[in-house]
């Protein structure tokens, strides 16, 4: 009996104990699930704590949503190993539409036709190399001609102009004449452009708002000019004045009028002048180039060809030479002592601040006597004139001389 209260006792701690074991074990359990949830969560918050909120704009959502439906989405096709891939030929490129070209307006004022140019027109980048590229002009023989009365003076000399420029309708109208019959006789383009741009493309501070683009004076344009004097009764004299060292265009500008005005046989601008056809030596000449020839870039080796044949063995040569020290190793005379004169007559004329080249005396020496060294005699302390008033004085003395010559014969 005493055993079996024993084993009663025992079996009731067992039960005891195995409840407290699985109170102690589920409550452990719970404690390890709070903690991991509360980690979780903090996790979850820390993670969001770098979001930055940003509006939505409402228009620009529905393009993205658009945009994505509207693109097909690409499935790749199965590849089977082994097979060749397929080549696909790049689309061809889509043709360039031409720009259709700007209309003709026809003005019923002026009379005249012409076109309003823009920067998107390839034509004005045309005109603009036209205008602007020495190397461009001297291929195509052309020259250009800014102001209403050198454009003028190169139509009434008989040069053709390919195109004219202009900005404001009123400038137009002061050469709509001329370039009424250009237009109807050489079917001349007028082409109106803005104002800047005309500025741009000019060499000048000033620009005059007119630009003609002409050929240059071709040999039958300069012999119909000289029937036209000899009709009038002006007889050009047997000179030919050579430039030497001439670098300001303006000063050559102004030496080919003078020249033109006496009027000279022809003009020689040995190489290392500037260009006697640059936008500013053309208004220092005042259309004299249009009037008298012009042998441009010549060296000096082919000077002796620019003497007339007929004249060859009776041509005299006069350097006109300012240089002190130059004058002292030279044999120089008076300008108004020359008795001696040729049946045709170079004079030689060079820069101010360069002066003859030694290249001039040779060509000097291989006349001989027939070859001299004038001055002009000047107040003390003056060293040299201006190019263009020394050569005027010379010119209009040897034209003196050759007119006395004249009647002496007679």
């Amino acid at each position: 009996m005493f055993c079996n209260i024993l084993k009663r006792s025992f079996q009731a701690n067992i039960r005891n104990a195995s409840n407290l074991n699985v109170l102690r074990l589920s409550s452990s359990n719970g404690l390890r699930s709070d903690i991991q949830d509360a980690l979780d969560i903090e996790a979850n918050l820390f993670g969001n704590s770098n979001l930055k909120h940003e509006p939505v704009n409402t228009r620009e959502a529905l393009r993205k949503n658009r945009t994505k439906s509207s693109v097909p989405k690409k499935t790749k096709e199965p590849s089977i190993p082994g097979a060749p891939r397929k080549f696909t030929p790049p689309a061809p490129p889509a043709p360039r539409v031409a720009p259709s070209p700007a209309p003709v307006i026809k003005d019923s004022e002026l009379n005249l036709e012409f076109v309003r140019l823009t920067l998107q027109d390839p034509l004005t980048s045309t005109l603009l190399t036209a205008v602007r590229s020495r190397k461009r002009r001297d291929k195509n023989r052309q020259i250009i001609v800014e102001g209403r009365r050198l454009i003028q003076e190169a139509l009434q000399c008989g040069l053709k102009m390919d195109a004219l420029l202009f900005s404001q309708k009123d400038q137009l109208a002061l050469v709509k004449e001329e370039v009424g019959r250009a237009q109807l006789e050489t079917r001349t383009k007028i082409y109106k452009v803005p104002q800047h741009d005309l500025k741009t493309w000019s060499s000048l501070v000033t620009p005059p708002g007119l630009m003609g683009i002409f050929e240059r004076p071709s040999e039958k344009g300069l012999e119909k000019n000289l029937v036209e004097q000899q009709r009038l009764g002006t007889q050009p004299l047997p000179i030919t004045v050579v430039c030497d060292n001439i670098r300001e265009p303006n000063n050559l500008g102004s030496i080919i009028r003078t020249c033109a005005a006496l009027p000279c046989s022809q003009v020689v601008v040995t190489h290392g002048c500037c260009d006697p056809w640059e936008s500013k030596a053309l208004r220092g000449g005042c259309g004299g180039q249009f009037r008298v020839p012009i042998r441009d870039d010549v060296p000096w080796e082919e000077v002796p060809l620019t003497i007339p044949p007929g004249a060859a063995d009776d041509c005299h040569v006069f350097i006109a030479e300012s240089n002190q020290q130059k004058r002292e190793n030279n044999q120089t005379f008076d300008y108004a002592e020359i008795k001696d004169i040729g049946a045709h007559n170079l004079l030689i004329i060079g820069g101010e601040s360069h002066g003859v080249s030694e290249e001039a005396y040779n060509f000097l020496n291989l006349v001989g006597s027939k070859g001299k060294c004038v001055y002009i005699p000047l107040a003390a302390g003056i060293d040299s004139l201006n190019v263009v008033a020394a050569l005027t004085l010379l010119l209009f003395e040897l034209r003196r001389k050759l007119n006395i010559q004249a009647v002496d014969k007679k």
